[in-house]
């Protein structure tokens, strides 16, 4: 009898370390699926052609000290070599930045290794000049280190113009910088009628379901930007068709129905708008009549900084496209003066980036092989304040909420499961996890430079 029990406790341990090892394998292999890279090899940058400044320094015991700096610099990274612990693939390596006065957090992806890019640019300092950095789940050895500054030009008065490809990527991508700017403007291309069916419990027509997607989207992207203090003589969506401006770039004469609704008539969304920029406008759902809308949009804002998609990085066809339409505007009106700051909300190497938690710091993203073109990077610190707000400008996004499923019982139960599993195997890939952080991450390229076609074909990438 006692033979008998030691053999069944000796079964149930096996079951259960085999359970456990098959459960952590399975969670290891989920987390890994998210990276279409190898996370243990070192991140390729090349600022020899950028306005960067590199100074090399030396890392020490967790500590590097900065020299004084003779300018004012607005942006930093920390070149350094990583390499993760063990728990780095059980728990998201990061690290604790800290000079005396701020601290502040960093992550990487899980198993991380090699060289990465950490954002100092908040703790340059010369009352604070040694900034410590202790890992948790990653090791950070003694080494040389490179420190990259970047210098960023700005206009005196500087006239911002968000490109936005779908009502809410303004917000994700740059709520903070054009709240910070009064002097913005916010254009949205498409008016966001595709995409998953967030409101079918509401509406189980297909139809009427993107028709009031498209015009409750519209809505958000002319209303939330008064939440930064843009007000909707400045904010206009052009209401193109979410996901056809890869179709109207290959056959530029050819109008094109939307998705879901069929309709062919952009005015049935553009007509919602307030701004009076709109009474200029003629537009059909055609590639040419997008690239003239954006040359009159252009003509009459008149920015200086233009805030877009980079084409090259970013996965989203209309992310790209739109871009795209941008520069082919540009050309056509020969603009040369002004700033481009570009960047991704749907990074092309994964869907998960930046990485990490709310408020933490946004850095580099992964890059191999072909080096990116900028001519400098800008990280645009955000306030806690100013984060607080850019969560109530992404709640105010309807798209960005939960499925209406939540209003049963059913619906909170499975919601709560999925997202509780999310959580456990590293794939919340929420705009609020990725968004709300404590700076915005844009590459700054000369408008003048896309004249050059190897410059442009870099910026424009795969199409």
């Amino acid at each position: 009898m006692h033979s008998i029990k030691k053999r069944v406790k000796l079964i149930l341990s096996v079951i259960i370390v085999f359970l456990i090892c098959f459960v952590t394998a399975f969670i290891l292999k989920e987390r890994n699926s998210v990276y279409k890279y190898n996370v243990r090899k070192s991140y390729e940058y090349d600022f020899s052609r950028t306005n960067a400044s590199i100074i090399n320094l030396d890392l020490k015991g967790g500590e590097v000290n900065i020299p004084e700096l003779n300018d004012k610099w607005d942006t930093a990274f920390l070149e350094v070599n990583i390499n993760t612990a063990f728990f780095g693939y059980i728990f998201q390596p990061k690290i604790v930045l800290n000079n005396g006065k701020i601290t502040l957090l960093q992550y990487f992806e899980y198993g991380a290794k090699g060289i990465r890019y950490i954002n100092v640019s908040q703790l340059i300092s010369k009352d604070n000049p040694q900034i410590r950095l202790r890992g948790k789940n990653v090791s950070l050895n003694d080494q040389s280190v490179k420190l990259i500054l970047f210098k960023n030009a700005k206009p005196n008065k500087p006239r911002i113009l968000v490109v936005s490809p779908h009502p809410d990527d303004a917000e994700i991508a740059a709520y903070g910088l054009y709240s910070s700017n009064k002097d913005s403007y916010i254009v949205t291309i498409t008016a966001g009628d595709a995409g998953g069916k967030k409101y079918d419990e509401i509406y189980q027509d297909n139809i009427k379901h993107y028709l009031k997607k498209g015009e409750v989207r519209v809505w958000n992207s002319i209303t939330v930007p008064l939440l930064g203090g843009i007000i909707p003589e400045h904010a206009l969506n052009l209401g193109y068709f979410d996901t056809t401006l890869n179709k109207m770039y290959l056959d530029k004469s050819a109008v094109i129905k939307s998705k879901y609704t069929h309709i062919s008539d952009i005015n049935f969304y553009r007509k919602r708008n307030v701004s009076k920029l709109i009474t200029g406008l003629r537009g059909e759902s055609t590639w040419n009549s997008l690239v003239k809308d954006i040359q009159y949009l252009l003509n009459k804002i008149k920015p200086n900084i233009i805030v877009a998609p980079y084409p090259a990085i970013d996965s989203h066809p209309d992310h790209k496209f739109s871009t795209i339409a941008l520069f082919e505007a540009i050309k056509k009106m020969k603009l040369e003066e002004g700033y481009l700051y570009l960047y991704t909300n749907h990074h092309v190497l994964s869907e998960f980036y930046p990485y990490g938690e709310m408020g933490s710091l946004v850095s580099l993203p992964p890059n191999f092989g072909k080096p990116l073109y900028f001519r400098s990077i800008y990280s645009h610190f955000l306030p806690v304040d100013r984060q607080k707000d850019k969560i109530f400008a992404l709640e105010a996004m309807n798209d960005l909420r939960l499925d209406t499923e939540w209003r049963t019982a059913y619906g909170i139960i499975k919601k709560a499961i999925k997202i509780t599993i999310s959580h456990i195997l590293g794939l919340d890939a929420s705009y609020y996890r990725r968004a709300v952080r404590n700076n915005e991450l844009f590459f700054v390229v000369n408008i003048r430079d896309i004249y050059n076609n190897e410059v442009y074909e870099k910026l424009k990438g795969k199409i």
